[in-house]
């Protein structure tokens, strides 16, 4: 498993940005549809950072700056989470990690504060948001499979669908999220665990190399054997430690083979249905050895009234009998277990039912 180092090393994950064109005013009354009339008078209030903004749109592109009042500005700047949005001075969209260097450099110089988000999963304010400079890696997409080295080296603005799509045509896969619309950034540099873990251990000990931009704004390939000790606090660092040491632009991970599997997502609203999947979860975790074999229970409340799902996942066509009987035995309100692709099964995750909510 993952040496996790606790201590107070940052990283931070890029990726690569499509040509979006901003608005350089405000439109209060558009950012209502995302933020609150609170937010944008907490923002009024804040430090005007716009010539920060300026000087990386003269340093990179002005079409990859966004201000508020733009929707690019509004999409980049929100997260899956509603209370991890913070209302920044602008969104900086770096196209290469010569991109990230020259934003980074800038920001060293004007101590600027700011944010890196990767694919914004992040519940928490000040995660991946910031009332300074939000850099947005939605546009470092490049996926470069090697089939004689078995890895695939990905940019950081990758959905995981994203890189399961990629894949699924060379009949190989990565240990990497369990959900749609997860990205690949901040799951890796997390621990990041997978259906495969039980296999393969957590998503980040599967990566042999990361492309890094340092604060100053060089550019290193960071790997085991060229330096041992960056290479080790990067796995596990996260983001946002108190000393920052660069932010990933790419990372390469392991491949394995990967043809169809089973599962799906069963949810349960009956009271009766929710303590059987509490006394299924809890036999399952004590019974079965198969690392093929996995679950993912969550009990929560939906309007006010109890709710809970699991999804369910055999990495084979076919599971052993028995394994999955006690949940497929309970009275489901919805249910979606089948053989199926990997990537079928990542997307039939209802992950993004509740999208934007606090």
């Amino acid at each position: 498993m993952v040496r996790f180092l606790v201590s107070t090393l940052a990283v931070l994950a890029v990726s690569a940005a499509t040509v979006c064109h901003a608005r350089p005013d405000v439109d209060k009354a558009q950012l209502q549809s995302r933020y609150s009339m609170s937010d944008l008078i907490k923002r009024d209030g804040q430090k005007d950072y716009t010539h920060v903004c300026s000087r990386i749109a003269s340093s990179i592109s002005p079409s990859a700056v966004h201000y508020p009042g733009s929707p690019v500005y509004t999409w980049l700047n929100s997260h899956f989470s509603a209370s991890s949005n913070q209302l920044s001075a602008c969104v900086a969209e770096p196209r290469s990690s010569s991109d990230v260097s020259k934003i980074l450099r800038i920001i060293g110089q004007t101590r600027t504060p700011f944010a890196v988000q990767s694919g914004g999963h992040a519940t928490n304010p000040g995660f991946s948001s910031t009332p300074g400079v939000h850099i947005s890696l939605y546009s470092l997409r490049s996926i470069d499979y090697n089939g004689a080295s078995q890895t695939v080296e990905i940019g950081t603005g990758l959905k995981w669908d994203d890189v399961y799509a990629a894949l699924e045509p060379h009949g190989v896969s990565v240990a990497g999220g369990r959900v749609t619309d997860v990205g690949v950034g901040g799951f890796t540099l997390g621990g990041g665990y997978s259906w495969k873990t039980n296999q393969h251990g957590l998503t980040i000990d599967t990566v042999s190399a990361f492309e890094l931009v340092k604060p100053n704004g060089e550019v290193v390939k960071v790997t085991e054997k060229r330096d041992p000790e960056l290479f080790f606090g990067l796995k596990g660092a996260s983001n946002n430690f108190p000393f920052f040491k660069g932010i990933v632009t790419k990372i390469t991970l392991k491949t394995f083979v990967q043809g169809q599997v089973w599962g799906g997502f069963l949810a349960f609203t009956d009271p009766q249905a929710i303590s059987g999947l509490g006394a299924a979860t809890a036999k399952f975790s004590t019974e079965v050895k198969d690392p093929k074999a996995s679950i993912l229970s969550s009990f929560s409340y939906l309007q006010g009234s109890p709710f809970s799902g699991v999804q369910l996942f055999y990495d084979g066509p076919n599971p052993p009998p028995g394994i999955f009987d006690d949940f497929l035995a309970l009275p489901s309100a919805m249910a979606n277990v089948s053989t199926r692709s990997h990537l079928s099964l990542i997307l039939s995750t209802p992950a993004n039912e509740t999208h934007g909510l606090s």
